[in-house]
């Protein structure tokens, strides 16, 4: 009997998946829990395994098509079903089965074998249009050249070739003489100068321009920035993070951002909120999931620091460190990804000087932090080099008053400058 693997419900409010990777192909016999498919959401990769024994007759999905949860994903023969008709056809008479019909094609994607390669009608060069032109600015006669690509296709390789040899043809024994480059005109492009890499908008670079095109379509941003003198925060972080490393647990600079933020959000509650826009409601929230940006090899992802307030700084640390290894290897978990109150996002190193973070709809704040760097300010009149950085708060305006932006700016700077306020907020 047939069988169809449908998408199941892979976390709240998931409604569709990307299919990332096919581990089979139609014919292949599979066992329970062998992996069939990998599927992308907005929380995470999963990998769906087989939940049956039997073999795979139809892919329903191509890689990168987006399925709805719930639509099958695809059919399968299961395996007694595919016992019983090979026992039968060999219990049968043993005459040969006669050879396989030719069926016409459902579809005009279906007239053409698989793995077909097209020809070009007699005396037409097959090229793609961005080799014909390299081969007029390199003044070869394109129909002179052997194609080495599919069919007898004439590829850039081809011409590279034809342009480093001797200047004869490959096939008809006749010397190719380039014409003379007019006075003034600009030589040949280097070889491989306008190639061009095509990469599909596809699984997590996909998601990220969803993401980031909704967010600044939707949300009114502005972006307040201001610098801090961190000098005494450097101090105090350097002290903890000797501490902590004798307990295995490496303390950043990130701790205190998260808990400066925590205590900051208090006392402005309206930045750690989502707006619903169809519904037209504020939706304040009364507990703090803080997102932290990271990078990955794929591109940037949002695991979540859940429940902040409630958790000490080395906690807040040793969550750090676990959710950045899990998203690096690829690791990440459904319940690490989404739902955060609030982001933080920082490039580290390369933080520069300040710039406009996109907000993470639909929340209306996120607080992207810079590099810290000796910089000379004045003191009581006086000259000296204190650690400086910048911070820049983007806020949705539409939800937040730029006086309350810029209040929440200068209390999360208050707890930065004078660290030690934010032992009146630990755990």
């Amino acid at each position: 009997m047939a069988f169809e693997l449908i998408l199941p419900d892979i976390g709240e409010g998931v409604v569709e998946a990307e299919v990332q990777k096919w581990f089979v192909k139609p014919g292949d016999e599979v066992v329970e829990d062998q992996p069939l498919v990998e599927v992308m959401t907005d929380k995470a990769t999963v990998t769906i395994p087989s939940p049956k024994r039997g073999r795979v007759t139809r892919l329903l999905w191509k890689e990168g098509d987006v399925a709805k949860v719930h639509a099958p994903l695809l059919e399968m023969e299961l395996e007694s079903v595919a016992v019983g008709a090979a026992a039968a056809r060999t219990a049968a008479a043993g005459h040969r089965p006669p050879p396989p019909v030719s069926r016409v094609a459902a579809s005009p994607a279906a007239a053409e074998p698989a793995g077909a390669v097209p020809t070009a009608p007699a005396g037409k060069v097959l090229a793609a249009p961005a080799v014909r032109a390299m081969a007029r600015a390199l003044g070869i006669d394109i129909g002179s050249v052997s194609g080495s690509g599919p069919g007898g296709r004439v590829t850039k390789q081809d011409l590279e070739a034809r342009s480093a040899g001797n200047g004869h043809a490959e096939g008809n024994g006749h010397a190719l003489q380039a014409p003379a480059r007019p006075a003034g005109a600009l030589p040949p492009a280097p070889s491989g100068e306008h190639r061009v890499e095509v990469v599909p908008v596809r699984g997590l670079r996909r998601r990220i321009a969803e993401k980031m095109a909704q967010s600044k379509r939707t949300a009114a941003h502005f972006t307040f920035v201001e610098q801090v003198d961190v000098t005494e925060l450097v101090r105090v972080r350097d002290g903890i993070a000797a501490k902590a490393a004798e307990q295995g647990v490496k303390v950043t600079f990130l701790p205190f951002l998260v808990k400066g933020a925590v205590a900051a959000l208090k006392r402005y509650p309206w930045l750690n909120a989502s707006l619903d826009d169809e519904k037209g409601e504020i939706h304040v929230k009364h507990w703090y999931d803080v997102g932290i940006a990271s990078a990955t090899d794929q591109g940037l992802v949002v695991p979540v620091i859940r429940g902040a307030d409630r958790l000490s700084l080395l906690d807040i640390a040793r969550e750090i460190e676990r959710l950045s290894a899990d998203t690096k290897a690829g690791k990440g978990r459904p319940e690490d990804m989404g739902g955060s109150t609030f982001t933080i996002t920082s490039l580290g190193a390369l933080g520069g000087l300040f710039a406009t973070p996109v907000i993470n709809y639909p929340e209306v704040a996120i607080l992207g932090v810079h590099r810290i760097r000796p910089t000379p300010v004045v003191r009581d009149g006086q000259v000296v080099v204190r650690d400086v950085m910048h911070v820049s708060l983007s806020f949705d305006h539409r939800v937040v008053d730029g006086h309350v932006g810029a209040a929440f700016t200068y209390a999360l700077i208050e707890y930065l400058e004078n660290p030690s306020l934010l032992f009146m907020e630990m755990v």
